[in-house]
């Protein structure tokens, strides 16, 4: 069973929340990357990008029993070792969750490379997030539970800290009707889902670093 909250949390309310919570999982958008133009499909952070992950980090200081996990690509690990680093968290391997990578929606790998190389990317997901299948991509009904399962399987940790991308959080999110993404509030930065296990019941809800300061929409730059 999962309960949707649809309250707003500030990362800061998410360690708050982890500490009345039997199990917790934070999953968050990479931070700002370098370009995908010419072929680059693996960017690593910007010098901003960095600087936003550390920042962001400091508002999880305090948060205790974290282990973390990511996609394979660059710009999701650097922005886990970013959080890592602005919360003071001891350093801990980064486990691959593949379910977490950019392409796991995707029937085939190269199905993105072939959206992106063509500019097609945010037509297609526009299909996939209205209708819940798009040309190349596993259906939605299928993705999501299978995701869902994976960021609740128990682990040798209370709470997990996870990245990923884009197009995981929204599919996430609106599968479960959490938060109406609209063209102006993509994940375009640190943001994302957060998930906690209260009473037996995990609970899943909308989460940004900061709530009175919203970043500006800024997809697939």
């Amino acid at each position: 069973m999962l309960q949707i909250d649809k309250n707003i949390f500030s990362f800061a309310d998410a360690v708050t929340t982890s500490a009345q919570s039997a199990q917790s999982v934070l999953v968050v958008r990479h931070s700002y990357r370098e370009s995908l133009v010419n072929g680059n499909y693996d960017p690593g952070l910007t010098t901003a990008g960095w600087d936003h992950s550390v920042e962001c980090g400091k508002l999880l200081q305090s948060w205790q029993n974290v282990a973390y996990g990511a996609s394979s690509r660059q710009r999701t690990i650097e922005t886990l070792r970013g959080l890592i680093c602005g919360a003071n968290l001891p350093e801990q391997e980064i486990t691959p969750y593949a379910l977490l990578h950019d392409t796991a929606m995707f029937t085939k790998p190269e199905n993105l490379e072939l959206a992106i190389e063509r500019g097609t990317v945010p037509a297609l997901l526009k299909e996939y997030f209205t209708t819940g299948t798009a040309p190349g991509m596993r259906h939605i009904n299928e993705y999501v539970p299978e995701l869902l399962t994976s960021l609740t399987t128990p682990t040798s940790a209370n709470n997990l800290l996870l990245c990923t991308h884009d197009i995981v959080i929204v599919a996430l999110l609106s599968f479960f009707k959490v938060y109406n993404f609209t063209p102006e509030d993509w994940c375009g930065y640190i943001q994302g889902a957060f998930l906690y296990r209260q009473n037996g019941t995990w609970n899943i809800a909308y989460a940004v670093p900061d709530k009175s300061k919203r970043e500006p929409y800024s997809l697939f730059v």
